[in-house]
């Protein structure tokens, strides 16, 4: 039987649980599960986010919630729906006069701490690379995984999908307000009557109404019309405060340049070493790195080197494609900022931004939030599914978090069902507690939970021998039942059918 291996993600599994250093509260009890990903789909790596997941270079960690010393909740803003407020406004605006000008007005230095916009840096994680020989060319297919249990031929086309036909299948639940009753061929409708104005008087007339009507009486005495000129206002849309800072006048310009970091390409030999110094320059005086410890080896495997293989749009659809990217901010000819980005079918994640430590007045993270979420409502008239704008992690206990939900709508992920709320709904649990079930419908349960037939179709190349689990476990025991459940729980149902586990 022949497989097509390339079309699967490839991970290799943690066993044990992970610890490291927290950025956030400096102790030693950050802890996660983790997996080294030598690739993953785009689809794939949507669905992990979705499911806590996120990664730091080719490294995927998932918090452990209920144990890590800050728990980590995956936030994204309805880009499509954004809200600009006030303050993000005179960011644009205090921007766009720069631009305008070309110098800054003098202001008091101190008060522009190394922690100005909250950046979450101590978010990602380091991890070295593991010794492991990714060759598919070297992997062949185990009998087995050619026949069922019954001896038919495994078909790989015809695997069914992992959500439940029975959740497809479910007959939409019928409003209470009106109840139907079958079983005796009748239907009985509950109805309130009716609240409002008795509908055999006349209706009052609105007091507006009544004031116009005065007015063109008076108006009428003079012997003039009375005509209401009705202005409506429009309020300017984030794209609109964004293009007000582009005009040839302007005695400095900046433009984005989006370069694709999951393939090797010419466009990114050109500027590495421009990259790596701004790099450098941000963590030594932002974070305070030491700079022995900014290594062009870690830089490359900590922000390019990236496991989503690179997917054109889908067809007619002009664009970057999906995949991993850096969006670059220049200045003229000068490098000012950088956001590494993945754009996913569903939505922008923001992996990481830094910037040049001496435009730090002009608040270029929260711009460059400002136009990661327009380039994701660009992207979002082409490609309806894409209209989220993921923002990593957020930890309630870090007061330089507050900024992500200022970026409105927000909502954070449930990390028991896996659903989104608005974040305004989960503050008060997060004031309480810092890790807590935040949907509180206890009748809502996590619809990608894998079932026993998931676990036995887990993929698991062991000593370059393709097998589904089921056929693992009869050959080497059930010693590792509980690591693979694990993995199935953690990753869900829907990724379990298009990931390779490495042993």
């Amino acid at each position: 039987m022949s497989v097509d291996l390339s079309k699967y993600s490839i991970v290799k599994w943690f066993d044990s649980v992970e610890k490291h250093h927290c950025g956030y509260c400096k102790s030693e009890n950050s802890t996660s599960h983790g997996m080294w990903a030598d690739s993953l789909t785009v689809d794939d790596y949507q669905n992990l986010i979705d499911r806590g997941w996120r990664r730091s270079g080719k490294y995927c960690y998932k918090p452990i919630m209920d144990q890590t010393c800050c728990p980590a909740y995956t936030i994204k803003c309805d880009a499509v729906n954004f809200a600009i407020s006030k303050s993000q406004k005179k960011v644009i605006k205090k921007l766009n006069k720069f631009f305008k000008q070309g110098e800054l007005n003098a202001v008091d230095e101190s008060k522009y701490n190394r922690f100005i916009e909250g950046h979450d840096g101590g978010a990602l994680v380091h991890k070295e690379e593991p010794v492991v020989d990714f060759n598919l060319d070297r992997v062949k297919v185990d009998d087995l995984y050619c026949v069922n249990t019954d001896g038919t031929a495994v078909n790989e086309h015809a695997i069914k999908d992992p959500i439940n036909s029975s959740e497809q299948n479910q007959t939409p639940s019928i409003s209470k307000t009106n109840e139907i009753d079958t079983s005796k061929g009748s239907v009985k409708c509950s109805m309130k009557e009716p609240d409002g104005p008795d509908p055999d008087k006349p209706p009052r007339k609105k007091a507006k109404l009544l004031r116009l009507e005065r007015k063109r009486e008076k108006a009428a005495k003079r012997g003039v019309a009375y005509e209401k000129t009705q202005t409506v206002n429009v309020p300017k849309t984030l794209e609109d405060f964004l293009n007000e800072g582009s005009s040839i006048d302007n005695k400095l310009n900046l433009r984005t340049r989006l370069i694709p970091t999951s393939v090797h390409s010419s466009d990114w030999e050109e500027i590495e070493q421009i990259e790596f110094e701004l790099y450098k320059k941000y963590q030594t005086v932002i974070h305070c790195d030491p700079p022995s410890k900014l290594s062009l080896n870690k830089f490359l495997r900590f922000l390019v080197k990236s496991p989503l293989k690179p997917e054109n749009f889908p067809e007619n659809i002009e664009g970057p494609g999906y995949g991993s990217f850096h969006q670059q901010y220049w200045l003229d000819d000068k490098l000012i900022a950088v956001g590494v980005i993945d754009i996913l079918p569903k939505s922008i994640s923001s992996v990481y931004f830094f910037y040049d430590p001496d435009y730090r007045r002009l608040t270029l993270g929260t711009y460059g939030s400002l136009r990661e979420i327009e380039l994701t409502r660009r992207l979002q008239r082409s490609l309806p599914n894409l209209r989220d704008y993921y923002m990593g992690f957020y930890i309630h206990s870090c007061s330089k978090m507050r900024y992500k939900g200022r970026l409105r709508p927000s909502f954070l992920a449930c990390p028991v069902t896996y659903t989104w709320l608005p974040i305004k709904t989960c503050l008060a649990l997060l004031d309480l507690k810092p890790y807590s079930r935040l949907n509180e419908d206890q009748t809502v349960s996590d619809r990608n939970f894998p079932s026993e037939s998931n676990v036995n179709g887990i993929r698991v190349v062991h000593d370059c021998t393709l097998m589904f689990y089921r056929d693992y476990r009869r050959i080497y025991g059930n010693s590792e039942d509980g690591k693979f459940r694990e993995i199935a729980e953690l990753v869900g149902k829907v990724c379990l059918k298009n990931m390779l586990f490495w042993e």
